[in-house]
Parts: C-alpha cells; structure tokens; sequence
C-alpha cells in the first residue's frame, strides 16, 4: 500500500496476499462483510480476466466519498473490457460462472479506457443520502440565486426568467415524471400479480390491504385535523378575502363511478390511477388464468416493469436542480420574508410525520406481533431518500427493496403490495390537504366550522386513495378540495411555491404508510423472514 489514498499493486504472485490487505483495510473502514466479500470476488474475477489478457500488474485504489465506497482498477496495455458480455460461453467453459458473477453485479461496475489503461470500477458501498444532500443544497444555492437576481435586475426582467427558464425547466422534468406515471404503476401491479399463485390470494390480501390502508388514513386524518384546528388557532395574517360564489362539490359516486374507463387511453391521457390500478388488477388476473399460453405476455410484462423504474431511477436523478429552480421561483414570487408564514405548516406536517410514526410503531406490535423497534429504526435511516425525491411513485423501485432486504419482506408480495400502496396509500397526502386547506381557509377569513370540517376529512381521504404519487401531485388534489370549499384558487399558486419544502416531510410519510401496509400484510401471510427483519 502506498500514498494517503490506500494504492495497492496485485500481480499473480502476490495476489492472495494483496487481496486479504484490502479485505482488512474495507473492514476497518466500517464496511459490512457482504459487502467487502461481494467486491473481494468481483475483484479476484476481474482481476484473472486481466491478467489472462497479458496483463502483468493491476493498482487498485480505494476511494472513499460521503457515504460510498468503491475500488478503481488501472491495468497497462491494449484495451480491453472485461465487463463486456460474450454469449459463446458454455457451463462447461472455466470463464462461465466468472461471467455469471460478472452480469449479474453489473449495476455495482464501471469500465473506461483512459491514458492508454483499463480502468475499471468496483462500487463497494453507495452513498444512499447522496440525493438527500444535493437536493438540500440545490435549495440553499435556489434560495441565494433568487435574492441575488432580485437584488440586481428588475422585476420584468426576473419575471421573465421565472417564466421562460425557470418554469420552463420544472415544467419538463414534471411531464416527465408524469408520463411514466400510468406505465410505471400498471406493469408494476401486474408483475406483482404474476408472482401470485391464484386470484382468490390477489382477492384476499386486496380485502386485508384496504382495511389497513382506510385504517391508516384514518389515522391521518384525525391527527391533521387535531394538529390544524390548534395550530392555525389564533389571529392569522390575511391574505385577502373570499368572493361570494358556488363552488361546485366533489362527488364521491363519481370517484367510484369512473374507477371503470370509458377507454383503453383514458386513464394514460387523464392520470387517473384509480383506473390504472383497476386495468391492471383486471388484465394481471386474466393472464394468471391464461396457463402456459400467458408466457410470452408475461415475460414482455416484467421487461416492461424492470424498465419503466430504470427509467424513473434515470429521471429522478433531476431533483436537485428542480429543487433549485423551485426555490429560486419562491423567492422571486414572494420573497424571503414570506416563508415565515408558512413555518407552521412546515411544523403541522412534520408532527403528524412522527405521530404516524408512532401509530405505525403500535401497528407492528398489535398486529404483526412483534418488537417494532427494528422496523422504527431501519424506517427512519430510509425516509430521508423519499424526501429529497419528492415524489412516491419516484421512490417506489427503492421502497421495495427496502421491503425485501430490510424488513424481510418477500420478493413477491412487495412486488405486489408497493406498487398499489404508492398510488393509493397517501397518509401524507392526506394530511397535506386537511392541514393546508385549514391554514388557507383561516387566510382567507373562512369560517371553518363543523361542516366545513367534516367535508373537509371526507374529501381528503376518498381523494388520498387516488391522487397521483409524483412531484406536485398533492396539490392537484389540494386545489380539488380546497376550490368545492370556497377557498380561492390564487391561494393554490401560493401552495406550489413552497410545495418542494412541505413535500420532504409529505412524501416520506406517504412512502412510510406503503412500506407499513407492505409489511404488515406479509406478516399476516407469513411471508416475512423474522432474521432479515431483526438483523442489523
């Protein structure tokens, strides 16, 4: 080993001995022993491919960064990427299972040819707040670049930047989001139906998931509105008064009505995931029963599903430079000065973010019987990744891994559980509407008396089983109920302003409600693995 950053030269000679220091040295470091153990065979795999291509010595480095961790390969000569697939190997060829190993940690490894070497890259460890990080200081940096345009130009000139760059920007990466919206839930419901034995288990575990998902809700909804009628209490600052004209009401009859579509492309051109969900329930169900004959359809079903989250995982990627842009946005509409105002709603859905917390706490003890401290613990280290993705659909591919590697949880029923749960189990949602409809009524000199209150919870939680699960998505359902009660829809722009800092606290809780009803019903089903669950 040489230098400050650890270096290490392998040949063939020295290379069980060299190996056995960079074990040692990832372990010191604080690396779990999967992990070193999965890096120490892909590097012993890559490595004897390198020096079956001439090569004479391999340096490998060891970098870390935050919070990832990974091992970079520099071999001299003519080029060559031992990473590249070949489909002549037989079960018979020595090179066959190294090629095995090799395609299926592809995600963990990289190849370039730079300076005349192979460099190649071995992701030991990934750095999983790395998003959360970026997505704060693009707020930070949105924040300071907003004050120093306002500080300098006009306000024509800022209006038009908001307009024409900033918004346009946003605007994109929301349709973006949006478009994979339908394609991402359907094929994701119907390849968790596929890994179902029968129709009377999808008829089943649909029963117990609505029982907990309304139970939850629920749940939601009451501590919003205890929290929003104390915290919202008092002498508001006004922001204008009401006009006195009709609103018309919402109707549940025709939530329940339209769940059927008129059209094939209708829920895909409306977003209407309650449609969504319904077209893939119905044509999942017709393919189980399809026998052998469904497995063309079946296979095409789950290459879909495997590319409709790469995608998302691509897109999401954005977030940092939409939360910059949206807080540059904020501060050009309505300053510095005016984000006080909203500190209590901040505060209101944080509360009921660890009151839910605990409701969920008390739901694996009740009802999965068992200690709920490994849950609580490892669901508070993950819901920090939802919150910079700021979308429930974005973070669905990794609440479902979550499920599987953290809780236990198996493959099968997160496959099928997730899925729904992000687009109809939104807690956070719900919360959201209740709290901010209440702050805005009192903004607005709204009398929100019992009535008011009561249409109120009702509206939030029909509409929280079918609002959409991406950025922004809240507050198209916010202006749904906050318009049928009276509450005028300017009020809605000033919402979306501050939407990107509400929504790290709503999102987490929305996935964190998914993630509990996942896990709750695979406990009823057995389908857990109790050692996953408790181990660290």
């Amino acid at each position: 080993m040489i230098g400050k950053i650890p270096r290490f030269v392998m040949t063939e000679e020295n290379f069980s001995s060299v190996q056995k220091q960079i074990e040692d040295n990832l372990l010191e470091k604080g690396i779990e022993n999967k992990a070193v153990m999965r890096s120490s065979m892909l590097l012993e795999d890559i490595c004897c491919r390198l020096f079956a291509h001439k090569s004479t010595q391999v340096q490998v480095e060891i970098h870390h960064r935050f919070g990832s961790t990974s091992l970079r390969l520099k071999s001299e000569g003519e080029a060559y990427n031992p990473l590249s697939e070949e489909n002549t190997w037989t079960d018979e060829d020595v090179d066959y299972y190294r090629s095995i190993v090799l395609k299926s940690n592809r995600d963990w490894l990289g190849y370039s040819r730079s300076n005349g070497r192979n460099c190649l890259s071995i992701q030991v460890r990934k750095d999983n707040k790395k998003q959360v990080r970026y997505t704060l200081l693009g707020m930070m940096l949105g924040i300071l670049t907003g004050l120093a345009l306002k500080g300098i130009f006009s306000a024509e000139i800022v209006g038009l930047f908001d307009v024409y760059a900033v918004g346009t920007v946003r605007t994109m990466f929301l349709n973006a989001m949006n478009m994979m919206l339908a394609p991402v839930v359907f094929f994701s419901i119907m390849a968790g139906i596929m890994n179902l034995s029968d129709a009377s288990d999808v008829g089943r575990l649909g029963r117990n998931m609505l029982g907990l998902y309304l139970l939850t809700s629920v749940c939601s909804a009451g501590l919003a509105l205890l929290l929003g009628t104390n915290i919202f209490s008092g002498e508001l600052l006004q922001w204008g008064v009401v006009q006195e004209d009709e609103a018309a009401p919402l109707s549940l009859l025709d939530m329940v009505v339209g769940i059927i579509p008129r059209h094939m492309t209708e829920p895909v051109m409306s977003g209407n995931m309650l449609q969504v969900i319904f077209l893939a329930l119905l044509f999942g169900l017709t393919m189980n029963s399809m026998g052998d004959k469904a497995h063309p359809l079946i296979n095409l079903v789950k290459a879909a599903d495997t590319l409709c989250l790469r995608v998302i995982r691509t897109i999401v990627q954005l977030v940092p430079l939409v939360a910059f842009l949206s807080m540059t946005s904020l501060i050009f509409k309505v300053g510095l000065d005016s984000l006080l105002t909203f500190v209590r709603a901040l505060l209101a859905q944080g509360a009921v973010l660890i009151l839910m917390l605990v409701v969920y706490g008390l739901l694996v003890v009740v009802i999965g019987r068992l200690s709920p401290v490994p849950f609580l613990k490892k669901l508070v280290a993950f819901l920090p990744l939802p919150a910079s993705l700021g979308s429930t659909n974005a973070a669905m591919p990794f609440s479902m891994e979550f499920c599987v590697k953290q809780l236990g949880v198996q493959e099968k029923m997160a496959g099928f559980a997730i899925p729904i749960g992000a687009s109809v189990k939104m807690d956070g949602n719900c919360a959201f509407i209740i709290l901010q409809c209440i702050m805005l009524a009192k903004l607005y000199g709204i009398d929100t008396s019992a009535g008011f209150l009561m249409t109120l919870v009702l509206t939030s939680v029909a509409l929280s089983f079918g609002s959409p699960g991406v950025t922004g998505g809240a507050i198209v359902c916010l202006a749904s109920v906050a318009v049928s009660l009276g509450i005028p829809i300017e009020a809605i722009g000033m919402m979306l302003s501050v939407d990107p800092l509400i929504s790290m606290l709503r999102t987490p809780l929305n996935s964190a409600g998914g993630i509990a009803a996942a896990f709750l019903l695979a406990r009823c089903e057995g389908q857990v693995d109790e050692a996953s669950y408790q181990a660290e």
